[in-house]
């Protein structure tokens, strides 16, 4: 295919598109005219991996266009157009069932509806083309490249208004479109695109006529490029990122490429331009380009004289690049750009024509920076950074790939404000928008190409007819954003095995961009078993395992010699409640050189907003409809889908965080600063000091100067007043944010820590002489033992306690139950999913666990005087491998305390069991909890660092936890007490012995079990309370390593030692 439309050639550069020959315009017209839309060939457009595109302009870096530097200064440009309104569309099954004549400006489009883009048909609800959520396979049985026959298009159409101008181009800009889409103006085919995540620009001026013309766009659903965009994500269709006209002049900027290059050592730098115009040979002879650079919110241009003219020698008619002008300035300081200090400058760029008029100017940020692996260390400016990563797809609830600004910002904002300083755009480029707001905020970023092909993972990666379509993507990628900050390394995609296509990508990358290294998980995992990570260095420039155990991370640290750093693409699947063990990756992290941290998956929930009995919930996979589909798997964030942090994303950020005390000898305490750049300064350090969980004394500490990478020591005495307290000993250190930022206020908290200091044990006292107290009144009838003590009345049966009143109170309402079992988390086994690898759901419903209950006892009175009453109460629970063993010791004294030692006994079958304890259902009166233990959120075995050791005030109601997929959660850990009580103060407390975990809720465990959405569950009356041994930790095994053994649960003898106490308000 020759000429103007450019199908399967492709050019190493980068550009889809050749530079099309000079031709009069009306010759140009007979050509495209001539040109019509088949449809109904054997091999169609959208099912030939080697048609990549035809009419799109070549890819070039993403720049604001400006018509004069007033405009420039101002970012006010009247050449670039947003065209959101004024669209009409209609949906048909099938391109080839479009309409006669629809892309004509004369067809009559009343049965078009009309809409604001960017949007996405699947997400409107009066459309019957609904969202499709698969992870691994194709939503529709067919193979490469072949689509459904049934392949759902939209089709649109726009008026715009054009006037004749001679002087200036114009180009639609498609920022992203999905899947592929044809480009129609005034009736004419204008090009045709795949690639739905990059922009695709088209040349309408030969088309345009003055008044009124006709843009429209077919939109198909499904093509070949569908193979290579099988991420685990929603199939959507539409138009998802803006759509822009953009007016040009006839020799314009066509390429800008800035090479900022930083010397960490001095500060010095450079700045290399090359930039290429549109027009080459005689068109561009005369052309004049100058460049200033200025700090953002500075006027002073520091590369002053900084220009050049294009004359004979400086076009390039063969390679279709067009004339390009090299300029370079060296600079004696600069602010060097990075995560915690994003310095940005301003470069301006004005093209005159050949009489020294402005025909153009361009805007971008550009930052200085330095990127160099050395010595199995990732060094940006010379320092190895440490990545706190994490996955982010685009995503709303509401709009699905559609993403404002304003959501852009607060994902951002959310990311700084929790100590995370890099972000993956799995799988795919993000807008130019996201990148430029992460060169604001200061994230580094590692920029993917729109490749996955998980389905038909190390086959396409190896076929030399989907190798165009691999390079194209990398390449066109790479053009865009080259200019970017905050990206420190190219990707060549995610799970699609490797092979030659990957190793053509990396060489083009290399050579065009050495400064940045590249990443390839494809390189280094293989679907399924664990591949060697010393292998294929050529194809990836980092070893970049995907969800590795701690194990496999330190046996490769301390091991291998390869000489690249280890960078993990994904870890700590966080999907539901989950995240388990961060700190054990953070630990070898933080020891092991050559491990150099990695990217959480994944930023949040993908649940899409509906509603069902009035109730709004989150959908995910198989809630439209769909046959085929991986129901809540795109449900694996670390927030929901409104952006509201999980429990794991509080837990990261303090696993995470850049300042550590340590406990030195006597009162001494180590700051350690591990930043990277940033010394404490700028920051507020706050000492609490605690004795039983509450605040004794607070001050404000005078912080030496401590520059990054260094520590200092402080010393905090204890006040006088709490030396000889009572209790148990702590001290809270807080470093909060002097200053506001662009994403937190002043007064941010940055990281904290508590450190355990002493216990002191009350001195004994006296006690003045009282009448002996009354020993507990004891009724036995008809097998139940009765024991009253004051206003307690405490009464027990063949299953153990089963009621409790105090003051004629109902406070137990049901018999105290073993507990074996809770509600699974999405890492016991995913609800719903049958052939998923073994977990430990299959294990326990094999066992019989969701349906063993305990057994009737033996109960007797063991002891009984002045000291009190003991009883004795034995049972058990029988599961299909086993039984639990359970003896009870209860003792109430005469002042009406009930302590209970539980005594367990498991067996090998039954090790590893979800959680062993026991569980009360209580007055539902009792809403107001309290707790000295780990809060004020929930916390777990593997996942409590981030809980505080304090008293937490609380409701039981807030203790919920609204998981997409209803789930165990709630827990507490390291609990001292627990007290609830009703709104007059009536209550209960419970005392551990030393130590238990707990939870109270409103929602049965039982209930949550069978549920499979949020409105599925509703609170009960009752107030469940769970009092544990121990729960099993969360581990990550949804997609991942297992909990680790010392949070689990093994066989042999267990004990739960606790005093409960009924309480009365104070008179």
């Amino acid at each position: 295919m020759g000429g103007w439309f450019v199908g399967p050639r492709f050019d190493p550069h980068g550009r889809d598109f050749i530079q099309r020959p000079t031709l009069s315009r009306s010759r140009l017209n007979s050509l495209v005219r001539s040109r019509r839309l088949e449809t109904s060939v054997a091999n169609p457009h959208w099912e030939n991996p080697e048609t990549l595109a035809f009419g799109r302009l070549p890819a070039a870096a993403h720049f604001h266009r400006f018509a004069s530097k007033a405009q420039s200064k101002a970012s006010q440009s009247s050449r670039e157009t947003e065209l959101s309104d004024g669209w009409r569309f209609l949906r048909i099954p099938h391109p080839d069932q479009a309409p006669l004549g629809w892309e004509q400006s004369d067809f009559d489009d009343q049965y078009f509806k009309a809409v604001t883009l960017p949007a996405l048909w699947t997400m409107d609800p009066d459309e019957i083309d609904q969202p499709i959520y698969t992870n691994v396979r194709m939503p529709f049985r067919q193979e490469p490249p072949r689509v459904p026959d049934q392949n759902p298009t939209g089709l649109y159409r726009l008026t715009l208004n054009h006037q004749s101008s001679t002087r200036l181009q114009s180009v639609l800009v498609l920022e992203g479109v999905e899947n592929c889409c044809y480009v129609f103006c005034n009736g004419h085919t204008i090009g045709f695109n795949k690639d739905s995540r990059l922009p695709a620009e088209f040349d309408l001026t030969p088309f345009l006529v003055p008044g009124e013309n006709l843009i429209a766009l077919m939109i198909l659903r499904f093509s070949d490029a569908s193979y290579i965009e099988d991420q685990d994500q929603w199939w959507h269709a539409g138009v998802h990122r803006p759509i822009r006209l953009s007016r040009r002049p006839w020799v314009n900027l066509r390429d800008i490429h800035a090479k900022p290059i930083f010397d960490p050592s001095d500060q010095s730098a450079r700045l290399d331009l090359s930039i290429a115009l549109s027009a080459s040979g005689r068109d561009a002879l005369g052309h004049s380009v100058s460049a200033a650079l200025y700090l953002s919110g500075q006027d002073r241009n520091l590369t002053q004289g900084l220009a050049g003219q294009i004359d004979r020698a400086q076009y390039f008619p063969v390679t279709g690049k067009g004339a390009v002008i090299e300029l370079s300035k060296s600079l004696k300081k600069v602010d060097a750009w990075s995560s915690e200090h994003p310095n940005l400058y301003d470069l301006e760029i004005t093209l005159k024509d050949p009489l020294g008029r402005v025909l153009e100017c361009a805007r971008l940020k550009i930052g200085f920076r330095h990127i160099e692996i050395k010595d199995r260390q990732l060094l940006i400016n010379g320092q190895a950074v440490l990545i706190r990563g994490v996955n982010r797809h685009d995503h709303c609830d509401q709009t699905g790939k559609v993403i404002s600004e304003a959501l852009m910002r607060q994902d951002l904002t959310l990311m700084k404000q929790h100590n995370i300083n890099s972000v993956r755009t799995s799988h795919y480029p993000n807008q130019s928008r996201f990148l430029e707001l992460c060169d604001e905020y200061g994230l580094y970023v590692i920029d993917e190409t729109n490749l996955e092909a998980h389905h038909h993972y190390a086959q396409l990666g190896q076929d030399s007819h989907w190798a165009p379509a691999f390079l194209s993507r990398a390449t066109r990628m790479v053009e865009r954003d080259k200019n970017h900050a905050c990206i420190f390394s190219w990707s060549l995609g995610n799970e699609t095995g490797y092979g030659p296509n990957q190793v053509a990508m990396a060489a083009w990358i290399r050579a065009f961009d050495p400064s940045r290294p590249i990443h390839n998980e494809n390189a280094i995992c293989e679907q399924g078993v664990k591949r060697d990570w010393d292998a294929n260095a050529e194809g990836s420039d980092l070893v970049c395992p995907m969800y590795p155990s701690v194990a496999e991370l330190i046996e490769h640290a301390t091991t291998s010699q390869d000489p690249r750093p280890v960078i993990m693409c994904e870890f700590a699947h966080a999907m539901g409640n989950s995240c388990g063990n961060l700190q054990e990756y953070w630990d070898a992290i933080e020891t092991h050189k050559g491990l150099q941290g990695g990217f959480i998956w994944e930023w949040i929930d993908h649940g899409i907003l509906a509603a069902a009995d009035g109730q709004a919930y989150w959908a995910y996979g198989g809630d439209f409809g769909e046959t085929i589909h991986d129901l809540n798997f795109v449900c694996d964030g670390l927030c929901w889908p409104d952006r509201t942090p999980h429990s794991s994303l509080l837990e990261f950020k303090k696993v995470v965080q850049p300042i550590k005390v340590r406990k030195r000898r006597g009162d001494r305490f180590e700051i350690s600063n591990q930043q990277d750049f940033t010394d404490l300064a700028g920051l507020t350090v706050t000492c609490h000091y605690l004795v039983d969980g509450l605040i004794q004394n607070t001050r404000v500490l005078n912080l030496p100067k401590v520059r990054a990478g260094a520590s200092a020591e402080v010393v905090v005495a204890a006040p006088k007043s709490c030396t000889h307290q009572p209790g148990e000993h702590s001290i809270l250190f807080e470093f909060a944010l002097k200053q506001k930022q662009s994403w937190c206020d002043a007064g941010h908290l940055v990281a904290w820590d508590q450190i355990a200091l002493k216990t002191v044990q009350a001195a004994a006292k006296a006690r003045p002489r009282k009448d002996k107290p009354t020993p507990p009144d004891i009724q036995v009838q008809d097998g139940r033992i009765q024991l009253r003590a004051m206003d307690s009345v405490f009464c027990f049966d063949a299953f153990g306690l089963a009621d409790v009143c105090f003051k004629e109170a109902a406070i137990l309402q049901g018999n105290l139950m073993i507990n074996i079992w809770r509600a699974p988390i999405d890492n016991d086994g995913i609800k719903g999913w049958t052939g998923q690898q073994p977990k430990a759901l299959d294990r326990w419903r094999a066992q019989g666990l969701f349906d063993a209950e305990p057994e009737t006892g033996k109960l007797s009175i063991t002891e009984q005087g002045a000291h009190g009453v003991v009883l004795s109460h034995t049972t058990r629970v029988v599961t299909q491998v086993g039984q639990i063993r359970c003896k009870t010791r209860y003792h109430l004294t005469p002042d009406a305390a009930l302590h209970v030692s539980h005594r367990f006994q498991v067996p090998k079958a039954l090790e590893d069991l979800p959680r062993l304890g026991v569980r009360y259902r209580l007055n539902p009166d009792f809403e107001h909890l309290s707790w000295y233990g780990r809060g004020p959120h929930e916390t777990y075995v593997d996942r409590k660092q981030s809980g505080r050791l304090m008293v937490h005030e609380s409701t039981v109601g807030a203790q919920y936890v609204p998981y997409i997929l209803p789930q165990d959660h709630g827990n507490l850990t390291d609990v001292r007490w627990l007290g609830l009580h009703n709104d007059r103060q009536l209550g209960v407390i419970v005392t551990g012995h030393p130590l238990f975990e707990a939870s109270a809720s409103h929602y049965p465990k039982e209930a949550l079990l069978n549920a499979f959405h949020t409105y599925e569950v509703a609170p009960d009356h009752h107030v469940w309370l769970s009092l544990d041994v121990m729960q099993r930790g969360l581990g990550g095994a949804s997609c991942g390593p297992d909990t680790l053994p010392p949070y689990r649960l093994s066989s042999g003898a267990f004990s739960l030692d606790y005093t409960l106490a009924l309480q009365a308000p104070e008179r």
